[in-house]
């Protein structure tokens, strides 16, 4: 199926609006039956950001991108990030302020001379409605270190960490939650902390890693760790986490204090609402919880009964989950769903259909897979996260058979194509092509590759894959040379028909 520049301009748009209020919109409104196929579980904004300032918050030079140098796994670091985090979140201010420690081991090189940290909140889509970060007192193995903040990221420079050795830095920081429904804000009663706290940036082959916030999709790349976060509040707020509450709550007076642990994981997210109530199950030895409040109560079953399936038919599939809780829960917010380790939040602004939250949470729960699990860097690389996350939504839904779709008529555009491939065609549709590949086009080439091996051959590879690269950080070149080697076939000419180049990241 051919997809005109004009159609895609369309498109855009109304993409965004069938993600964002799971309406069916008439064949006119976007063309081919293919952009008809809404990409469930993408992230979409609301509004519609404006990304002229989409550059990198520092100027980042790399020494190997570009010379057809297969990526140097040994690269990635620090290496064993240990979080130690403790913060009082003042409801009435909507502010969170506290400490932050981590701990890592230099595995870079020696004499490191610098740090960098992500700092999410400072993303401009934030910012307008009151949002930002900062941060003070930095110190580098107890000593003082020279830093400076431009926008997304924190610079910590002048230093000198030998090789192989352990080193802590810890800092004072401060959060703004801003007043919006999104991943990252609050809205009435809700409040929603993802990406909330200076997280280290990634070295890897090309460097360091401080790429701008995509709002119309994710953009996060951080390496497996611990943490262990102390949260301080109101006494009556319920509170869903990564990782599992470490014993009761401690009540001073009208304040709580809560404890959290979590190992192997990339990221931690916070939901909170006084008004949350919780279902639970247990799979697999798995507890399942849903949290959800009054207005999302017809949701609540559905939501846990496709947790409970998901985290069955994902582990049998792909290889077992790993950790020994999942939170699902509900909050107000247009932007369909968003996925953290351990937790998703499914975001159902508007009377959202329960088949259309099951799916929903099946792709936020495909994503503790790829991207929890099996980690990536979503900005160089989106389709490894998203294109699986969507495949085994289909998966879940039992609609492999109907992923028949067809890539954009501009060669350009490739299944591996960066973000900023996408962005930098803004104006000729490249956020709709953006959603189109990554999630439609991309779900439909794995089952593709699916149909191309026969059942029990793709998964039994997909399954080596994840043992290969649990907890640690997969590229596109791993996952070709990964399923070439479990299935012993040369996939080559299978990958290029379907616009997965290497070259696009080496």
């Amino acid at each position: 199926m051919k997809i005109s520049r004009l159609t895609k301009r369309i498109s855009m748009g109304a993409i965004a609006l069938v993600c964002s209020i799971g309406v069916a919109l008439p064949a006119s409104a976007i063309g081919p039956d293919s952009m008809k196929q809404e990409p469930k579980g993408a992230y979409v904004p609301s509004g519609t950001p404006d990304l002229s300032t989409l550059n990198s918050p520092f100027s980042m030079k790399s020494s190997m991108k570009g010379k057809g140098n297969k990526k140097n796994q040994q690269a990635l670091g620090p290496a064993n990030p240990s979080y130690t985090i403790d913060v009082d979140y003042n409801s009435s201010t909507h502010k969170v302020a506290g400490t932050l420690e981590v701990t890592f081991k230099n595995n870079i090189k020696n004499n490191l001379s610098e740090l960098y940290f992500n700092l999410w909140g400072n993303a401009e889509v934030f910012k307008e409605n009151g949002g930002g970060m900062n941060v003070s007192d930095v110190k580098v193995n107890g000593k003082n270190a020279a830093f400076e903040i431009n926008e997304t990221a924190l610079h910590i420079k002048d230093l000198s960490l030998s090789k192989n050795k352990k080193a802590t830095v810890s800092m004072d920081f401060e959060v703004s939650l801003p007043e919006q429904q999104d991943r990252f804000g609050w809205y009435g009663e809700t409040v929603s902390m993802g990406n909330w706290f200076p997280i280290l940036a990634v070295y890897d082959d090309e460097g360091w890693n401080v790429d701008p916030y995509y709002p119309y999709g994710e953009s996060f790349y951080s390496l497996s760790g611990k943490f262990d976060v102390t949260v301080t509040t109101d006494k009556n707020q319920v509170i869903a986490a990564t990782g599992e509450e470490v014993g009761k709550a401690k009540i001073t007076g009208d304040k709580a204090t809560h404890r959290y642990k979590a190992k192997d994981v990339r990221d931690f997210a916070l939901e909170m609402n006084p008004n949350y109530r919780v279902i639970s199950t247990e799979v697999n030895n798995i507890k399942v919880n849903v949290y959800y409040s009054e207005e999302h109560s017809k949701y609540a079953a559905a939501l846990l009964e496709s947790g409970e399936d998901s985290i069955k038919l994902f582990s049998e599939k792909f290889g077992q989950y790993p950790w020994p809780e999942l939170d699902i829960v509900t909050m107000e917010g247009w932007f369909g769903g968003m996925e953290y380790p351990q937790l998703v939040m499914i975001s159902l602004a508007g009377d959202r259909p329960l088949d259309w939250a099951k799916s929903v949470n099946a792709h936020e729960i495909g994503h503790q897979w790829f991207y929890g699990i099996i980690g990536n860097n979503e900005y160089d690389e989106p389709w490894l996260d998203e294109s699986f996350a969507s495949f085994a939504a289909a998966l879940y839904d039992g609609e492999l058979d109907s992923l028949q779709v067809e890539p954009t008529e501009e060669t350009y555009y490739h299944l591996s194509s960066q973000i900023s491939d996408f962005t930098a065609r803004e104006d000729e549709g490249g956020i709709g092509a953006y959603y189109y590949m990554i999630y439609n086009y991309g779900s439909s080439t794995i089952n593709d590759l699916r149909e191309l091996l026969g059942d029990e051959v793709f998964y039994s590879a997909m399954q080596t894959y994840f043992k290969q690269q649990k907890f640690g950080i997969s590229t596109t070149r791993d996952f070709i040379v990964s399923m070439e080697k479990s299935t012993g076939r040369d996939l080559m000419p299978f990958f290029r028909d379907h616009r997965v180049l290497l070259s696009d990241q080496e």
